[in-house]
């Protein structure tokens, strides 16, 4: 499960049961930068509008996180974590789905209805700075938080969808996190079901943002992230919480590990 780190002061209202057992669930949850951070690692050439940011976001709240697109690869958008196609027929399918569409199997996104459209020609980008995931040893887990060395900003693959509601004629941009078969580390913490999301460096914005890519070329990218760049360190069960904001600084401090068996990394 992945939950986005993104450092903001509020927090998503709860859908559809936020929190249900979402520690067997993979890419669910994540973090993005502070403004300064991000505009710092982007460059003066990218926009960043009406950009915020968290300390830790779940797609189950479907909030609105920073992405870039092939139509606009220099603009950070806010895009909702959930993707609708453009087939939903009404806005309670289209709820329906986007429970469902969180994320993305790299092995099966070209035949999956809800995204074989969106990944030939709308693949985006989702602007992060790092992410938590749960292992599991019996029946006790334990999250950690994940992140390149010095908190550097990074992007997870995605795909996007522009859906219109045909009864009120609002359009609604949101997206998809792709994730592949866990590295090294991720394997150990994401013990279960060993995925993790589909990080891809700076260098490689431009080409999947291409949309010429063709299938081929689409697919050779989808590889897990190389071994001994990312970090991970344990953090408290406050991200699990059902009940307690976890949009706080503290969702992301280390803790020491009391319980032998579980990993220090």
């Amino acid at each position: 499960m992945l939950f986005i780190k993104l450092k903001a002061k509020f927090r998503q209202p709860a859908f559809l049961g936020y929190y249900c057992r979402f520690d067997f669930i993979m890419c669910y949850s994540t973090s993005t930068s502070v403004r300064k951070q991000l505009e710092e690692f982007l460059g003066p050439e990218y926009t960043l509008g009406g950009y915020e940011s968290f300390w830790a976001a779940s797609g189950f709240d479907f909030p609105a996180l920073p992405v870039l697109t092939g139509d606009k690869p220099f603009v950070v958008q806010m895009l909702q974590w959930g993707l609708i196609p453009t087939w939903a027929k009404n806005r309670e399918s289209a709820l329906q789905i986007r429970a469902k569409t969180l994320n993305a199997r790299s092995e099966t996104i070209f035949e999956t209805a809800s995204f074989r459209d969106a990944v030939s020609g709308q693949r985006c980008l989702v602007l992060v700075d790092g992410f938590f995931e749960w292992q599991h040893h019996g029946k006790t887990t334990q999250p950690y938080y994940i992140h390149l060395p010095g908190a550097t900003p990074f992007a997870i693959a995605g795909i996007h969808s522009m859906w219109t509601d045909r009864e009120t004629g609002e359009v609604t941009d949101s997206f998809s996190i792709i994730t592949t078969v866990a590295n090294k580390l991720m394997s150990d913490i994401h013990n279960l079901k060993k995925r993790m999301p589909l990080i891809l460096d700076k260098d490689q914005w431009s080409a999947w943002l291409d949309p010429a890519l063709t299938r081929e070329q689409i697919t050779a990218m989808m590889t897990p992230y190389p071994d001994g760049i990312l970090e991970a360190f344990p953090v408290s069960k406050l991200i699990s919480s059902r009940h307690k904001n976890v949009n706080v600084p503290e969702v992301q401090q280390r803790i020491d590990l009391v319980k032998p068996g579980l990993l220090e990394f």
